[in-house]
């Protein structure tokens, strides 16, 4: 099927008339859009809805942008959108954090594996990134809630009454939450570029192919010809020979065929029970290679009680004989890390109690290891993935966030990591990135905060500047986050 982006225009011509004299930069619209497929129009607007194309008191879009043909059938796309509804709900939207854009960059990644144009993710960024537009801020947001008030539901563009009877089926969990109301938290008014604005921050993906005959090589001659095994080497290489295509810019990763994902799964629990530990990261990187692509790792997020995840996580924090090897630890966090590559995954991440308590404690276990820089890096990788997950929960996504008790012990994990950290610039980098994820927008009363200061996190983080002169984030997140946001 076709997947095409809608593109209007919120200003009607406004924003390219006077922009530049408003912003001091050309912004040609003030953008809003939704997908086409299938003969409907997916839109985000006082929740998911699907009506008849060019239905909308907008009329016809000011561009149809072609992103791809998807191969997932309308019934995995309608539970895909019933999954994220409890997400993107009336409640939820937000003007700049989480509206149209957003939803449809997630379906498109969903279907595609790659979003939309960053020219219209990025507005909200380029906006509030002049001092004119945080200016207008205050304005822009009481005018659009205006607006959705007057429409009711929730609605931005009163499309609720006519599109009930072309959205798809009904989400039988969605829950609502709202979001946060009252005045601004104080960390909004403090110095913090890399913090102020998430729209466009990605989780951090490992996407190097290793050597793939050098690999399965590793596995030994049985689990090297299983079947899943070569239908999982035949994807993995078809995607790398098509990666400079048009057709594969234009698809992403959806323009080749993905391999049975449930005898992939079973592939991987097999190796974890028979496989050496010595070896086993063989099997598992190859798992980490294929959840760079949306579609399986969706299909991961949401397999039963995670199975395969929590079979291999199983093996890593086993406290059972000699200590994980350096190579199977490496490569299990990087597996974690590909997970967020699936809008679901977070979601579920939080919300699993078998699975959380063993990711938490792989990140704070991978961050005592002294040895090995790399480990310590995809330790604040997984980190960060996870904190900016939490981040979006706590600014009204409709997510479920970390508990306050995994929220602590991460915290004090990460403190003492950055506190340790001599030899890698890279790994502090990430672990101050994580930390400041977490930390930004907490309650200023609530146990994280209490524990910073315990900690004395501030002095901790200020005091790596002589260590890392050239590293921006020691004064952004000790001199300006800490030690001015944990103030009470």
């Amino acid at each position: 099927m076709e997947v095409q982006l809608l593109v209007y225009d919120l200003s009607q011509g406004l924003a390219r008339q006077m922009s530049m004299g408003f912003l001091g930069f050309q912004l040609d619209a003030i953008y809003h859009t939704s997908i086409e497929l299938n003969g409907r129009e997916y839109v985000y607007d006082g929740g998911i809805l699907a009506i008849q194309p060019y239905s909308s008191h907008m009329g016809h879009p000011m561009e149809k942008l072609p992103l791809g043909t998807t191969n997932l059938t309308m019934d995995v796309i309608e539970e895909y959108l019933d999954s994220i509804r409890p997400i993107f709900t009336a409640e939820a939207y937000d003007l700049f954090q989480h509206n149209c854009n957003n939803f449809t960059d997630s379906f498109s990644n969903f279907l595609l594996g790659h979003g939309i144009p960053e020219h219209i993710t990025g507005m909200p960024r380029a906006v509030l990134a002049s001092p004119m537009g945080r200016m207008l801020l205050p304005q822009l947001v009481q005018s659009v809630n205006a607006g959705r008030r007057q429409n009711g539901n929730g609605s931005l563009l009163g499309l609720q009454d006519s599109a009930q009877q072309a959205a798809p089926r009904p989400s039988q969990t969605q829950t609502a939450q709202a979001t946060p109301s009252g005045p601004p938290h104080p960390h909004h008014k403090l110095r913090l570029p890399s913090f102020v604005i998430i729209t466009n921050t990605k989780p951090v993906l490992y996407e190097k192919l290793p050597p793939l005959d050098k690999l399965i090589g590793k596995l030994g001659d049985d689990m090297a010809g299983q079947p899943a095994v070569h239908a999982l080497r035949k994807y993995l290489e078809e995607r790398t020979k098509s990666a400079s295509s048009a057709q594969t810019q234009q698809n992403g990763p959806a323009s080749v065929a993905i391999p049975d994902l449930t005898s992939l799964g079973q592939f991987v629990r097999n190796a974890v029970k028979s496989m050496p530990r010595a070896t086993l990261f063989a099997a598992v990187d190859l798992f980490r290679c294929s959840l760079t692509d949306p579609r399986i790792s969706g299909f991961f997020a949401e397999e039963a009680d995670h199975t395969t995840v929590q079979s291999v996580l199983s093996v890593i924090l086993s406290t059972e004989g000699e200590a994980c090897p350096y190579a199977l630890r490496l490569v299990a966090l990087q597996m974690v890390c590909n997970l967020f590559s699936s809008p679901l995954y977070a979601r579920e991440l939080f919300s699993h109690a078998a699975l959380r308590p063993a990711v938490v404690q792989l990140v704070a276990a991978s961050f005592l290891d002294e040895s090995h820089n790399s480990v310590r890096a995809a330790a604040a990788s997984l980190l960060f993935n996870m904190a900016l997950a939490n981040r979006r929960s706590r600014e009204g996504s409709g997510l479920p966030g970390l508990p306050d008790e995994d929220q602590v012990e991460l915290a004090a994990s990460v403190v003492e990591a950055i506190g340790q950290e001599e030899a890698s610039a890279g790994a502090l980098q990430g672990m101050l990135a994580a930390l400041g994820h977490l930390v930004y927008g907490a309650p200023l009363d609530g146990e994280l905060v209490d524990l910073l200061r315990v900690l004395d996190a501030t002095s901790v983080v200020s005091g790596k500047q002589k260590a890392f002169p050239d590293e921006p984030l020691v004064a952004e997140v000790g001199s300006e986050l800490l030690a001015k946001g944990l103030q009470r």
